[in-house]
């Protein structure tokens, strides 16, 4: 679900594929220690529950139901 036209700015922590800068989902993951980090998803990953712990508080892409890797 990458649009493979770009250069490949990130990987998708959920998946592994190369993303470009326009494909790229930013999130902020946190830990209980008071740790932040950034992440990059790609947009399947970015809105699977099983995959990003953030994606219940996204809402659903447009035209589709929620998504998920099960």
């Amino acid at each position: 679900m990458t649009c493979r036209v770009k250069a490949v700015f990130a990987l998708c922590l959920g998946c592994g594929a190369g993303v470009c800068d326009s494909c790229a989902q930013f999130e902020l993951i946190g830990s209980g220690c008071g740790c932040v980090w950034p992440a990059y998803y790609c947009p399947k990953c970015a809105w699977d529950p099983y995959v990003n712990p953030n994606a219940a508080f996204r809402d659903p892409p447009k035209g589709r139901a929620g998504i998920t890797s099960r």
